[in-house]
């Protein structure tokens, strides 16, 4: 939509992992340095942790270019899985028949596959997204599988990525032996003010901008107090500013720009509050009183329902404007934008009172053990 206004080939502000779009931050490089050396060095089991939407995928994928031709590898993303489900999600990932075989006979197969990779002086490294949703006896699982190894040389390379919980969940006394054969750990950091500087500069550049000072120093700043530094949401932050500075015809985002769009969408909301803030919601429940629970469960049902009429107009909408794509001009792609906008407004009030009846509910349950005085 904005495109053309601003002189971009594309949106530089994705949410999708590109590899083409990553910004070596001083954090992502040494990242990645960690991941180079565990890869070439063939170190085992590798530990990689960093905040919801720091960059962890988009460089995994920048790193899947990067391996050499003789080496085989698996992405597994989907993690709330058991052992055995486990087990044939990675030996389908390598394309192994596991059709009709039980637990022991895919886990035979799979080192079967090793040995043969291992003949051929091909090398076999699995990466799990996501590590944090395993559960304790998957993480087990993985373990085991590090015993598929040759007299001198690990047959298998695992990597685990995901976010800040998986290093408390590795520490658990229960998994005491897992960490144990853990070589390399790594934590991927939020971007400094600097870096969102650079961040932003990169990513308009790579999308074909020839004004990457599009964004004023205190609108980065802005930005970077905002998305507290993690890609993710600095891409959704950018991202709806230029929407608002194409409505606006404005060839500057300043400050002003990214305040408005922050409040009119409460991007963010929940990552910029404070302990204080959230001491203040929690407190504003006398305890005791189910009336607020009812009111918020109903309110929950109201958006709820106004969310799944809007998803159905916008259906409508959506396939009405393709049907005249051709003739699609500036004011038809605004209402469009502004109306997906409005969606996304609804849906963050719904999941701020998802929380606030979840905090709730722990305030009954302090309640109820609550020892008498």
């Amino acid at each position: 939509m904005y495109e053309s206004f601003y002189g971009f080939k594309e949106k530089p502000f994705n949410l999708t992992p590109d590899p083409d779009y990553l910004f070596m931050s001083r954090g992502h490089e040494e990242t990645y340095t960690h991941l180079e050396y565990a890869i070439s060095e063939n170190k085992g089991f590798v530990v990689i942790t960093g905040e919801i939407g720091s960059g962890k995928t988009t460089l995994i994928n920048f790193l899947l270019r990067k391996l050499t031709p003789n080496i085989d590898f698996a992405v597994i993303s989907h993690t709330l899985i058991h052992p055995k489900q486990f087990i044939k999600l990675i030996c389908q990932e390598f394309e192994l028949p596991v059709t009709g075989m039980d637990k022991a006979e895919m886990l035979d197969l799979f080192y079967d596959y090793l040995l043969k990779q291992f003949a051929k002086k091909r090398r076999v490294a699995l990466i799990i997204d996501e590590s944090q949703n395993l559960p304790d006896k998957t993480l087990e699982e993985i373990r085991m599988l590090s015993n598929l190894e040759s007299d001198k040389n690990h047959l298998l390379q695992i990597l685990l990525i995901g976010q800040p919980e998986l290093k408390n969940k590795l520490q658990e006394k229960n998994l005491e032996q897992f960490i144990q054969r853990v070589t390399v750990y790594w934590h991927l950091k939020a971007l400094d003010k600097n870096e969102v500087y650079q961040y932003i500069r990169h990513r308009l550049w790579v999308a074909g901008s020839e004004n990457v000072e599009l964004f004023d120093e205190k609108a980065i700043e802005a930005v970077h107090h905002y998305s507290r530094g993690i890609p993710r949401m600095i891409n959704i932050i950018c991202d709806a500013a230029l929407v608002h500075g194409y409505a606006d015809e404005l060839k500057t985002i300043t400050e002003d720009v990214i305040s408005d769009i922050v409040n009119m969408n409460n991007i963010g909301g929940l990552l910029s509050e404070s302990d204080d803030g959230n001491k203040k919601r929690k407190s504003s429940f006398a305890p005791g009183d189910n009336n607020n629970l009812k009111n918020l469960n109903h309110r929950l049902q109201e958006i709820e329902n106004r969310i799944s009429t809007i998803e159905h107009d916008l259906i409508r909408v959506d396939s009405e404007i393709n049907l005249y794509s051709s003739k699609r001009n500036k004011s038809d792609e605004l209402i469009l934008d502004l109306t997906k906008m409005l969606k996304q407004s609804i849906r963050s009030q719904a999941r701020l009172l998802l929380e606030i009846i979840e905090l709730r509910s722990k305030d009954k349950q302090n309640d109820a053990i609550e020892p008498v005085q």
